[in-house]
């Protein structure tokens, strides 16, 4: 009896210092992964400690050379080229501003001119070709014909299941019809025609039917309406009228849009940006003075016969400017 006890002690024990060790571990553990999250942070906060203190030492770097270098003749007739170029480049774009206000007023005068007829068929005609609402309609009809479909089975069904239980022996119409033709029978044949079942199936493929060639119908409408609307060709011609007459389509044309650039060269397209370019990279990049790009304000397109009057009073205004 005494072994007995002494077991269960020893076993009480063993569970006791089990508990103590497990829990002992759970709380290492924890305490492990909450100074690993703090070690991780530290880290993290010293990465971008670093980072940070080497980007404000490289800005320094730079600051300190630039400002060396802002004495030296490079620097000099650079900063003097900067103002100068900075000022040129706003004055260039201006002008594009100026530019693309102009050919608004000629896209808006030759607007004007259109007859609204024709603007609304142009306005119409990616509607006519697309044909969304019969397309729409289209899909609907097949899926109201499908959801007929299966009301017509699930009545065929039913129907069968009807059938097999009337067969049990109970009398049926069509028997009913067979006893009227017999001289003596007592039947009469409102008799019949209180026993005669509806006909649900009949009705549901009716439905089906009609549901079914509709939805066909319309599919078949809206491939004759793209086709009449491709194949018409009204307002392609009046697109190409008036590009004929104007040089371009105003309906047709983009925001901002402009016939051709009032540059006289095509090289000088750029030129405002790479202007501003160097301005703003200039005490990175701390050009020598046969790098500073010459500052001249480019050269206007002269006026034409052929071209709108507004686009003419601008670049006349250009060439007024200039001189």
């Amino acid at each position: 009896m005494v072994n007995y006890y002494q077991a269960k002690i020893n076993s009480l024990r063993n569970i006791e210092a089990n508990t103590q060790s497990t829990s002992t571990a759970a709380w290492m553990t924890a305490g492990f992964q909450a100074a690993t999250a703090d070690q991780t942070r530290r880290s993290a906060a010293a990465q971008e400690e670093q980072l940070a203190l080497q980007q404000k030492m490289a800005q320094q770097t730079r600051n300190h050379q630039f400002a060396m270098w802002r004495q030296t003749p490079d620097g000099i007739a650079y900063l003097q080229w900067r103002e100068r170029g900075i000022h040129l480049a706003q004055s260039i774009r201006n002008r594009d501003s100026d530019w693309r206000q102009g050919w608004a007023r000629v896209i808006g005068r030759a607007q004007a001119e259109i007859p609204q007829d024709e603007v609304q068929r142009f306005v119409n005609h990616p509607a006519r070709v697309r044909q969304v609402r019969l397309k729409v309609m289209s899909v609907l009809g097949f899926v109201v014909a499908g959801l007929a479909g299966i009301g017509l089975l699930f009545n065929l069904l039913m129907g069968n299941i009807a059938a097999s239980i009337d067969a049990g022996g109970a009398l049926t119409y069509d028997d009913c019809l067979e006893l009227l033709k017999d001289p003596s029978t007592i039947m009469t044949p409102g008799n019949c025609e209180a026993i005669k079942p509806d006909d649900p199936v009949g009705a549901s493929m009716v439905w089906f039917v009609i549901l079914f060639v509709i939805a066909v119908g319309l599919v078949i409408l809206r491939t004759v309406k793209r086709h009449a609307a491709r194949t018409d060709p009204t307002v392609p011609n009046e697109a190409q009228a008036r590009i004929g007459r104007w040089g371009f389509d105003p309906l047709a044309v983009f925001p901002g849009y402009v016939g051709f650039a009032w540059y006289a060269r095509q090289k000088d397209d750029e030129y405002a940006d790479r202007l501003m370019w160097l301005a703003l990279n200039g005490p990175e990049r701390l050009p020598m003075q046969s790098e500073l790009i010459r500052l001249e304000m480019p050269l206007a397109t002269q006026p034409h016969e052929s071209h709108p009057v507004e686009v003419n009073e601008v670049l006349s205004r250009f060439h007024q400017e200039r001189s």
